[in-house]
């Protein structure tokens, strides 16, 4: 693991000249695309993922994206979140908790990855060779973006100089967009949305929309309804978040949230 430093680079300048577009789309579904469209323009990366990590807890996903159609980079990150976040080496870094303090950025080698299934089902599978992480603190949580190199892109080193040269930015836009974003789908759940993840901060997004919407005395088949997707999912979804909370019922959840 290379630990770039936090002073920004002369190339940075470049990398500010597309944040009109990526401020324009804060709070909205097209954000992330557009993040991961100028990071392509300037390290040809193969991917680009955000998680918010807060104390101990498994990391929140905050948006995942990936060349071609197929979500590889969701499902990797999902794997991620479930298997693998513990033994990422840049765990070991921790940003600076005073006020204004810079981002950190590193470059992670696959290869620096301890853990084997970790190396291979996060990298040797889908071709990544390493990834820039950009990580800083953002309220109680900590936003770490990262660019993932894929083998054979001999772009990436020179132009992650003008991504690390913007991170302070990057991160606090990536901070801004996520809670616009919750406010904006949340609607009328927000507030519940909020105390859910107050109460367990690694808990995803969907699973945190199915609690919010059982507090508000959805039936499982209008939550599916709602949220465009399946029975079993959302079923699957209030089993999950219920061992997160460590709660079993309907009314422990009520309690919990309305208390």
């Amino acid at each position: 693991m290379i630990e770039i430093g936090s002073s920004p680079y002369a190339s940075a300048g470049a990398f500010y000249g597309e944040m009109p577009d990526l401020i324009a789309a804060l709070g909205r579904p097209e954000f992330s695309r557009r993040l991961f469209q100028v990071a392509r323009k300037f390290t040809d990366c193969h991917s680009v993922t955000s998680f918010a990590f807060s104390a101990a807890n498994a990391p929140r996903l905050i948006f995942a994206e990936n060349v071609g159609d197929v979500p590889v980079s969701r499902q990797i990150a999902d794997r991620y979140i479930a298997d693998y976040w513990r033994f990422d080496p840049a765990n070991r870094v921790v940003p600076d908790a005073a006020p204004g303090a810079s981002c950190r950025t590193m470059v992670i080698g696959a290869e620096e990855i301890p853990h084997a299934r970790y190396r291979e089902h996060c990298y040797a599978a889908i071709k990544l060779i390493n990834r820039l992480t950009i990580m800083r603190r953002a309220g109680d949580s900590v936003i770490r973006l990262n660019l993932y190199r894929g083998r054979g892109n001999r772009t990436f080193d020179r132009g992650m100089e003008a991504i690390a040269g913007a991170g302070d930015t990057l991160v606090a836009l990536i901070a801004r967009h996520d809670a616009w974003a919750a406010k904006a789908d949340g609607g009328e759940d927000f507030e519940y949305l909020e105390r859910l993840r107050y109460l367990c901060p690694s808990m995803p997004r969907r699973q945190l929309e199915v609690c919010a919407l059982i507090v508000r005395g959805f039936f499982s088949e209008a939550i599916a309804l709602k949220l465009g997707i399946s029975l079993n999912t959302v079923l699957t979804f209030r089993r999950r978040a219920y061992a997160r909370l460590r709660i079993s019922s309907q009314n422990e959840l009520m309690r919990l949230v309305l208390s």
